[in-house]
């Protein structure tokens, strides 16, 4: 059974965007699958590797790790 993030459909893709809309506050988010899982680009360059997570600050099963700083 694939993750969550590994899977690249339509579905989860909406999936993905919504939470990281919740997550990071903002209506303004970019989504795509690419290298086999799913990734955040929001407005001010910063991107993030969407994971499978639980509890803490995880939204709808994801939670985001940078791995690039905003762009000032």
């Amino acid at each position: 059974m694939a993750l969550k993030t590994e899977t690249n459909t339509r579905k989860m893709g909406q999936r993905v965007a919504k939470a990281a809309r919740k997550f990071f506050h903002t209506r303004k988010v970019g989504y795509d699958f690419e290298h086999g899982q799913w990734w955040i680009t929001l407005m001010n360059g910063a991107q993030y590797s969407v994971v499978d997570a639980e509890g803490g600050p995880a939204v709808d099963g994801f939670d985001f790790e940078m791995v690039t700083e905003p762009q000032d």
